[in-house]
């Protein structure tokens, strides 16, 4: 299963510019018990994904149902599933993060594929964010614990711009780096600082916004790559993202990294004998979540802690997975892929 390195939340102050010396990780599995729980689907559906999870457990991402329609879902903290609803006349969506007040934030999606970014909050149907003018799509991939929002709106000729959302729905944008064409966020942390890419000339920059908008570049490309992006950012300032070779896409391959609190840049490690990894999430901890692959591409859903040790979640599964999130008590969340090839969200403990 592959995704574009944005699709969920591509979610720190006083992050130095990204000239900074690159620090390796070492590739140390971890052997910590590992379980996964098959968090289902709708009722009468088949496929499903998690791409978030909240403080409490709360987890969200999309699922079938059995009409085969892709809708937006939340998993309580004990696995009961349900529909969060979508935009009056949309028939689809997903669902990307949600934060300790339930709040959730993603997309709804219409029978003419537009997309529109929305939020939902506790206890009520999705309401739209502002997108921009003549825009047919929007997503909103982060909220933090204020209801900052962030995500991307395109213009009508399809180029993203990176956008951020107050309380009210309120849509202000952030501006690429000097002499970028097009932007998306991913996320946002408590401090309303931001991270995601800038494109300029076909290539992607990971940056980071400071709170008034200032775009920041934060470099993150390895050598042998051309681009780079940022996933996600903790409340202490700590990024993760990819650093890659434009249009190769996974089979570049991707390659995981971090920027700590001081702008320094590690390399994630892969599994032995893999080639490839992605990180799209990090808790307050510094434990992030992704995976890691094979030159064959088996995918294994990992995380790797604060000093780079890698752990291989997909020993508690036989067939492919991946991690998308983690929450503050080292709760993943992702997806595995049964015998048959099926796509079903899961939840991992260790």
């Amino acid at each position: 299963m592959r995704l574009n390195p944005l699709s969920r939340a591509l979610r720190g102050a006083g992050l130095a510019l990204g000239t900074a010396a690159l620090v390796t990780a070492a590739a140390l599995p971890a052997h910590a018990t590992v379980s996964v729980t098959d968090l289902g689907t709708l009722p009468g559906g088949t496929t499903s994904l998690a791409y978030g999870i909240g403080p409490n457990g709360v987890t969200v991402g999309y699922s079938d149902n059995a009409q085969g329609v892709t809708r937006p879902v939340r998993w309580s903290a004990t696995g009961t599933v349900s529909d969060l609803g979508t935009l009056p006349g949309d028939v689809g969506g997903s669902a990307f993060i949600v934060n300790g007040s339930g709040v959730t934030v993603g997309k709804s999606v219409g029978a003419d594929k537009s997309e529109h970014a929305v939020v939902w909050r506790s206890n009520s149907g999705p309401t739209q964010l502002e997108a921009l003018p003549g825009s047919v799509k929007s997503r909103a991939y982060a909220v933090n614990s204020l209801g900052d929002v962030v995500g991307f709106s395109a213009t009508p000729d399809n180029v993203y711009k990176a956008m951020r959302w107050n309380l009210n729905g309120k849509a202000v944008h952030l501006a690429p780096l000097a002499g970028g064409t097009a932007s998306s966020a991913g996320s946002i942390n408590s401090t309303a600082t931001t991270v995601g890419y800038s494109l300029q000339n076909g290539f992607q920059n990971a940056v980071r916004w400071n709170p008034d908008g200032t775009p920041v570049a934060l470099g993150g490309i390895l050598p042998g790559d051309d681009s780079s992006q940022a996933s996600w950012i903790n409340d202490f300032g700590v990024v993760v993202g990819n650093s890659f070779k434009a249009g190769k896409f996974y089979d570049g391959p991707y390659h995981a990294v971090r920027w700590n609190r001081h702008g320094q840049l590690a390399a994630l490690p892969p599994l032995p004998g893999h080639t490839g990894t992605a990180a799209y999430g990090i808790n307050n901890k510094g434990v992030a979540a992704g995976f890691s692959y094979s030159p064959g591409g088996v995918y294994h859903a990992v995380t790797w802690d604060e000093n780079g040790a890698v752990t291989d979640l997909g020993v508690a599964w036989s067939g492919p997975s991946e991690a998308y999130a983690v929450n503050d008590s080292g709760i993943a969340v992702g997806s595995v892929t049964t015998p048959a090839g099926v796509i079903r969200a899961a939840r991992w403990h260790n």
